[in-house]
């Protein structure tokens, strides 16, 4: 009926006073009655064409971020540069200089160091869910070889965290 298609039947069942009767209305005749369907189309289409409307405006007002902690070429980040308390790496436009400077940059590095901090953190987490990993698995099995080599696994991140955060301590 949303589209316009009406009951699969064409006999209706209608209770009157109690008791059931037939009545029987020819599809030509609801046909008739609805008119010039490209309107009632259109309308039906709407809520569709809004959500594709909406959704285009928004991919449109999404902006990229001024920096990547990373080269990336195709954003256009290729510009090296390092945050003043952490001496962290991260890449920028060509127009970046002219956009940020002052109390906007500091924000800028701010950021950027907030952004790897949390990468270190997910980094160091995985690090070490790895080799507890391996840990388990060579208990389990009783794999002396396994143990060692888990024994012997480094979490570069962790050690990279734990000097990030003792460099912070100073710095405040």
């Amino acid at each position: 009926m949303f589209f316009g298609g009406g009951f699969p039947s064409s006999n209706v069942h209608v209770y009157s006073n109690g008791r059931m009767r037939y009545t029987y209305q020819q599809r030509q005749d609801r046909r008739e009655n609805q008119g010039d369907g490209g309107l009632g189309v259109f309308v039906q289409l709407m809520p569709i064409l809004i959500l594709i409307l909406v959704s285009a405006l928004s991919q449109l007002m999404v902006s990229s971020p001024p920096y990547s902690l990373s080269l990336r070429p195709s954003v256009g980040h290729i510009h090296k540069r390092v945050t003043d308390h952490l001496n962290v790496p991260y890449y920028v436009a060509d127009t970046f200089a002219e956009e940020y400077t002052g109390s906007s940059l500091k924000t800028v590095e701010r950021n950027v160091e907030d952004d790897y901090i949390a990468n270190l953190r997910n980094n160091c987490w995985k690090e070490k869910q790895q080799k507890e990993g391996l840990l388990y698995r060579a208990r389990y099995f009783g794999d002396t070889n396994m143990y060692h080599k888990a024994q012997r696994m480094t979490t570069p991140s962790c050690n990279r965290l734990s000097e990030t955060m003792k460099s912070l301590e100073n710095f405040w």
